[in-house]
């Protein structure tokens, strides 16, 4: 399987490649912390099992239409001149002989592609209950989120409002969906001019802070995946978002695109 193994490595590389790109950004390079690892090795866990799961597809699509042409010539003599007939039971033992080489070939295929599968699900639940116990982004906060924009950084100028530096990411979802805990940790809500209603949620590892909240849902202690508001358009919104900052260590925030690419887009 060595073959397999070539073209899933590469999908990887270039997955790796381009999750450190999007968790690196235009800031200078960093050292690789444990958290940073975990989400890395995550990441390469998810796009080596798509690449497994494409390679599989490739080759039982080859192996099947390989089979079909060789059942076709076992069972069509029409080609065979006369003179020919005594060569019909070699033949027919060599297309025997392929058929049993295709579909010993594609069971392999599928027994490979589902000991890899299961390694690398194995994999990944052991990076996911590390990054668990790190206090990373367990759900998705906006679980049905239509486009999360990277705009953290931007300078924010609109009417009637100061211009600011926007300090989170902007989550687009329909009006009135779910916005949930990310972990475990306490929800708290309060009231601005630009956030309108405003929901925290305090972990062990920081809070994240949720703007533009349209109704609140649970709050006090919740876990992770607990409704703690609704998308709405309140404060300084221009449309229906949840703009959602990242604060560790409940210090200044910092950019939550890699975390929540990985919480919401990469899964096994």
């Amino acid at each position: 399987m060595r073959g397999i193994e070539g073209l899933a490595s590469r999908a990887v590389r270039i997955g790796v490649a381009a999750l450190f790109v999007i968790i690196a950004g235009n800031t200078p390079v960093q050292a690789i912390t444990p958290v940073r690892h975990a989400l890395l090795e995550r990441h390469a866990t998810v796009e080596r099992a798509r690449a497994v799961r494409h390679v599989q597809a490739q080759l039982e699509r080859d192996l099947r239409r390989r089979i079909r042409v060789i059942e076709r010539l076992a069972h069509t003599p029409s080609g065979l001149r006369t003179e020919d007939h005594g060569w019909r039971p070699i033949l027919l033992v060599a297309t025997k002989r392929l058929l049993q080489l295709a579909r010993t070939r594609l069971h392999s295929v599928e027994s490979w592609a589902r000991a890899r599968l299961r390694t690398l699900h194995s994999r990944y639940a052991s990076t996911q209950s590390w990054l668990n116990q790190a206090g990373i982004f367990r759900a998705c906060p906006v679980p049905d989120y239509m486009t999360i924009y990277d705009n953290f950084g931007d300078i924010v100028r609109l009417p009637h409002v100061p211009v600011h530096v926007h300090q989170g990411n902007d989550i687009q979802a329909p009006l009135g969906a779910r916005v949930v805990a990310p972990f475990d940790g306490y929800a708290s809500a309060s009231r601005s001019e630009l956030g309108g209603i405003e929901v925290r949620v305090l972990g062990d590892q920081g809070y994240v802070y949720n703007a533009h909240i349209g109704r609140l849902g649970q709050l006090g202690w919740v876990s992770a995946g607990d409704t703690v508001g609704y998308v709405g358009t309140t404060g300084d919104a221009t449309g229906p978002h949840d703009h959602l900052e990242w604060h560790p260590g409940n210090g200044p925030a910092q950019d939550p695109n890699a975390l929540l690419i990985l919480a919401c887009v990469d899964q096994p």
